[in-house]
């Protein structure tokens, strides 16, 4: 599945922006404004909005995209930049729609709505920034606060053409705003076209423009830089399984776990409007894996020789009950505190959180871990482990799921495939149990339903 923009794209858009005017909402287009309403050739559209009008215009939207039939709305705020991904599913289609409140980065607001309304045009009966501002904008927001700050090609065009059609302005508001000597600097580099060059002066321009931003605002500055750090530290720190995603799939080797995970990937970044590049979703095999393999740790200590025979999952004989213990406590040590890593870090992106396989493991098969301790014991450990939103269960005929795959033996498979079932059918609030006999897509298709049931909103 490709994104697109087609006809439908286009009403929703040219709805909701003249929803956005009848109630007397300023707005206007961030870049990539080309081809708007009818074409769009990024993943998204960037609407900056007039600072206090975000409930309004959130509201207008909502009613515009349920006009539509969008079935599910995922929604987040990053500082001042409220995204919105609607979906429906029975059309194939979605759209992702930014609105912007006022444009402050990392809680800097260098230039106010007011001056960046000023320099407000039409294009194709839409509101965007004129050629001027549009490329000191892009400079400015597409370097402050990055680290390894890159420029589209586009940005690089639009940034050259307004210092070549306006060159006094635009070495003006450098000079305005990142001082004389950087300013010239940047203005130097630019005319030049040596965009790697002005990259690299980033911490430079960044420190500049927190200057230029708190002699000009001190008390909103204050403001807005608390505002976006408690709302940070309230998010990852506080509040992170509020906002955390996570599932994982269990299934007997053979299955088709690996080609279901696969295709639901694919459906989401679909309908996240997502490029593959994006990173949206964060796989983890088994476990988090923030402490190494047990295997690596004795190989590097001298003890034991890592066994790096993959293909056969019970390969290793079970280690005794002692050694047992201390391994089913470290993994499950792996799984608290990784968690706790992976998840906040996770939630920080607004990533997904996936695992191909879980803890579920030492009580289906303790045999791919070594385990060789009582059923109880193993079970007690696994309440121990954080647990995921949602853990999909593959069930198929063994005699299907042996004819696929031929790593484990019939009689293992039915033993695995009854305890799997026997465990999904403990939580049925968590647990979804997934008919493996059917196509990867029709599989992908229930479980993307099931995901975006429970992490988006129904319109």
């Amino acid at each position: 599945m490709n994104i697109k923009w087609d006809k439908e794209h286009g009403e929703i858009l040219s709805d909701f922006l003249k929803r956005l005017s009848e109630n007397n909402i300023r707005w206007f287009i961030l870049r990539g404004y080309e081809g708007l309403p009818n074409k769009n050739q990024s993943k998204d559209v960037d609407i900056m909005i007039e600072v206090g009008k975000r409930t309004i215009a959130e509201n207008l939207l909502k009613l515009t995209l349920k006009k539509y039939k969008l079935e599910y709305l995922h929604s987040d705020q990053f500082g001042h930049i409220y995204c919105y991904v609607a979906m429906n599913t029975v059309k194939q289609m979605s759209i992702h729609i930014d609105l912007i409140e006022g444009y402050i980065s990392k809680g800097y607001e260098v230039f106010t709505f007011e001056e960046l309304w000023s320099h407000v045009t039409n294009y194709n009966g839409l509101n965007v920034l004129d050629d001027f501002m549009n490329g000191i904008m892009l400079l400015v927001y597409k370097i402050f606060g990055y680290h390894h700050a890159k420029l589209k090609p586009a940005y690089k065009t639009d940034i050259l053409k307004a210092q070549q059609k306006f060159p006094k302005e635009f070495k003006d508001i450098l000079l305005m705003i990142a001082g004389n000597d950087l300013g010239l600097r940047i203005n130097d580099l630019i005319s030049k076209s040596d965009f790697e060059a002005v990259l690299a002066l980033e911490p430079e321009f960044t420190k500049a423009l927190k200057r230029y931003t708190w002699k000009k605002r001190p008390v909103k500055t204050i403001s807005y830089v608390w505002e976006f750090v408690s709302q940070k530290v309230s998010r990852i720190v506080f509040h992170y399984k509020k906002y955390a995603k996570t599932f994982a799939v269990m299934a007997p080797d053979g299955t088709g776990k690996t080609t279901f995970l696969d295709a639901i990937l694919e459906q989401l970044n679909f309908y996240y409007v997502n490029n593959p590049e994006d990173n949206r979703f964060h796989l983890y095999h088994f476990r988090p894996s923030l402490l190494p393999n047990l295997g690596e740790v004795g190989e590097k200590a001298g003890v034991m020789k890592q066994d790096t025979d993959f293909t056969n999952p019970h390969r290793s004989k079970p280690a005794n009950p002692l050694s047992s213990l201390f391994r089913i406590s470290y993994y499950t040590l792996d799984y608290i505190i990784g968690w706790q890593k992976c998840v906040r870090n996770d939630v920080h992106y607004d990533r997904y959180t996936v695992f191909d396989r879980y803890s579920y493991d030492f009580i289906v098969d303790p045999k791919r871990t070594k385990l060789n301790l009582p059923e109880a014991v193993r079970k007690f450990f696994v309440k121990l482990t954080p647990q995921p939103g949602i853990v999909f269960c593959l069930n198929a005929r063994p005699e299907v799921v042996y004819k696929r795959k031929q790593e484990l033996s019939l009689e293992e498979i039915r033993r695995q495939s009854e305890l799997y079932k026997k465990v999904a059918e403990s939580d049925k609030k968590r647990f979804v149990i997934i008919d493996a006999e059917r196509t990867p897509n029709e599989m992908a298709n229930q479980a993307v339903q099931y995901i975006l049931s429970k992490y988006t909103e129904k319109l």
